[in-house]
């Protein structure tokens, strides 16, 4: 049994096993903070496609390459991405896979670095800043991010909506069919919750594979048992997200996303002592989720969590690859 110190913005990462009562904290905007330890089991197996464990051994874990070579975008659009890609369609069913972003993350948790770090270091940073897909953390000068440790969800339905049609053209392209069918459908006065997975328009999805560099020692990622969450729980977000893509534009949108409130029936789990061949996918929405009334779609919530006693371990080192999904 592991014990795990609860980083979170309005509420507390429980998990299968509660030693004490404790209490909810306001929400705290985007800034992480850290507060009193739960006890929470590892567990190795995971449940559904909300969130799924993948063996998967990449071209870049062999000699000649090292968990360094996951830093190089040139090897990442060459070996990483074609491989997740082909894993997604594999996995899912899906038919088409569209690569939106890659976020590194290497540094020690920050009060101010809850995403990784964007600097200015000349057309270079620029481009893996600006460029598709999007390389979050790669900059030379400001390096990776830290870990996430707000307890989140990426995306509400609206939030998926909107990221679909504003967070890059390439995106909006390959979506165009969905996005015709919705807006046609909006138009006509209907709920799309209710009435998109009828109307014979794509199934989509939003996934994040998430892969350690190296064996994580500390600030593993975890997730939440979906079914332990109830609608009234998550809490909506606004966050200003920038629009890519357009040449001399420089615009944000409010992408909307999920925290969440305390609640003693919430159940957590991570994988103790996660490996490099072991990918975690988590999804954020998928259409054929949603219902009447409903809240999220098919999304699971996540945070990293800090481990007590590892103080002195090495960063944990993780890519993550955000996926547009299909079918």
């Amino acid at each position: 049994m592991a014990v795990a110190k609860v980083n979170h913005g309005c509420s507390i990462m429980l998990a299968s096993h509660s030693r004490s009562s404790m209490k909810e904290f306001a929400q705290s905007g985007w800034l992480d903070e850290r507060h009193p330890t739960q006890t929470f089991q590892p567990i190795i197996t995971t449940r559904s496609l909300i969130f799924k464990l993948v063996i998967a051994n990449a071209t870049l874990h062999a000699p000649p390459h090292c968990s360094l070579s996951f830093r190089d975008p040139e090897l990442l659009k060459q070996h990483v991405i074609p491989d997740t890609e082909l894993a997604l369609k594999q996995l899912t069913g899906c038919t088409t896979v569209v690569t939106e972003a890659l976020l590194l993350r290497c540094a020690l948790w920050s009060a101010t670095d809850s995403l990784a770090a964007h600097g200015s270091a000349g057309d270079k940073a620029s481009e893996l800043k600006t460029g598709f897909p999007q390389f979050i953390g790669f900059d030379p000068i400001s390096g990776g991010g830290s870990p996430a440790s707000k307890i989140h969800l990426d995306y509400s339905p609206d939030g998926a909506r909107m990221h679909i049609r504003r967070f890059h053209p390439r995106t909006a392209e390959a979506a165009a069919e969905i996005i015709r069918v919705e807006d046609s459908l909006v138009a006509a006065g209907k709920d799309l919750s209710d009435s998109y997975k009828h109307s014979g328009g794509p199934r989509w999805a939003l996934y994040s594979t998430w892969r350690p560099l190296k064996t994580v020692r500390r600030d593993p990622l975890a997730v939440l048992d979906y079914t332990t969450f109830k609608e009234d729980d998550y809490v909506p977000a606004a966050v200003p997200t920038p629009s890519l893509g357009r040449e001399g534009v420089c615009e944000t949108h409010p992408a909307e996303c999920y925290l969440a409130r305390y609640s003693q029936q919430h159940k957590w789990y991570w994988i103790d002592n996660q490996i490099p061949e072991e990918c975690l996918v988590l999804r954020f929405f998928d259409s054929d989720e949603e219902r009447a009334g409903s809240i999220a779609a098919g999304g699971v919530l996540h945070s990293s969590a800090e481990l007590e006693g590892n103080d002195d371990a090495e960063p944990r080192e993780s890519l993550e690859i955000r996926s547009l999904c299909i079918w």
